[in-house]
């Protein structure tokens, strides 16, 4: 199947984001009732967003850098946790990738799973680094405030170490649907934030506040904290220096990052179910 045909499989799970119609296939492209169009990329994803600004720090270089850095499986255990997780609940035959970047997570969980995965990103350089991917996952560049996804129709979510829109994960997860939700833990990156504490914020890191939102919305069935410290350096610590929003407000050349041999990568993960 060619990039542009994989998107007929997901044509009914669909719908405008513009007036909310659905969308049908029609000429190589996804049209709705009102006639508006949203062309597949020969490249293999569709751009649903009305407006595309630059978001700061999130250029090529950002996603290219992340790319070569998840090569490397330094986010391996986090990914397995997920993908566990996700493949543990049945039925499983939609998911969603909210704010997937560079398609990581959604690509190994669709070489596990005959599920339809739809990822999006509203950073179009993500997904244009994502859809060079052969997984037969379905690229989107669309805003998390305005899925263009129908209601009721998604098993599972993914939200991995990215913003969430509550709201509508809700609308768009069906009745026995979950969210799968990862957020940094403790000591994620504790080496890097220590050679640059004298120009970050919050030397220490706490998430209490983003569980505790999460838990106001889902039902929390399980958290589980995947950890690991690994060796690191040369290419690979340039690649994290480059793509971790950590450093975005920092003066990367202020930060003495000589003494770092290793590097922890931690996250807790979530699995919520609907109220």
């Amino acid at each position: 199947m060619n990039k542009v045909d994989k998107f007929y499989e997901v044509k009914n799970l669909l719908q405008c984001p513009i007036c909310g119609k659905k969308i049908r296939f029609h000429a190589g492209g996804l049209v709705c009732k009102k006639e508006h169009r949203f062309d597949i990329s020969a490249k293999g994803y569709v751009n649903f967003l009305q407006s595309s600004k630059p978001l700061k720090g999130y250029d090529r270089d950002f996603f290219e850098s992340r790319h070569r850095f998840f090569r490397g499986c330094y986010y391996d255990h986090i990914s397995d946790a997920v993908i566990s997780a996700a493949l543990g609940h049945s039925p499983l035959e939609v998911v969603m990738d909210a704010g997937c970047g560079e398609g990581f997570y959604a690509a190994r969980l669709c070489g596990q799973t005959d599920a339809q995965i739809l990822a999006f990103d509203i950073a179009t350089e993500a997904i244009k680094v994502a859809a060079r991917n052969p997984a037969p996952v379905k690229w989107l560049a669309s805003d998390i405030t305005n899925i263009p996804v129908k209601d009721g129709m998604v098993d599972c979510i993914l939200d991995v170490f990215t913003p969430a829109n509550y709201g509508e994960f809700i609308r768009v997860l069906n009745e026995d649907g979950i969210v799968i939700k990862v957020v940094p833990g403790e000591h994620h990156l504790q080496e890097l934030r220590e050679a640059a504490k004298n120009q970050i914020r919050n030397r220490e890191y706490s998430n209490d506040d983003v569980l505790e939102y999460f838990a106001d919305h889902f039902e929390v069935v399980s958290s589980e904290l995947a950890s690991k410290t690994m060796l690191i350096e040369g290419d690979a610590l340039a690649d994290l220096i480059r793509m971790t929003p950590l450093l975005f407000d920092v003066d990367k050349t202020a930060v003495d990052t000589s003494r770092i041999r290793e590097i922890t990568v931690e996250g807790q993960v979530l699995v919520g179910r609907k109220k």
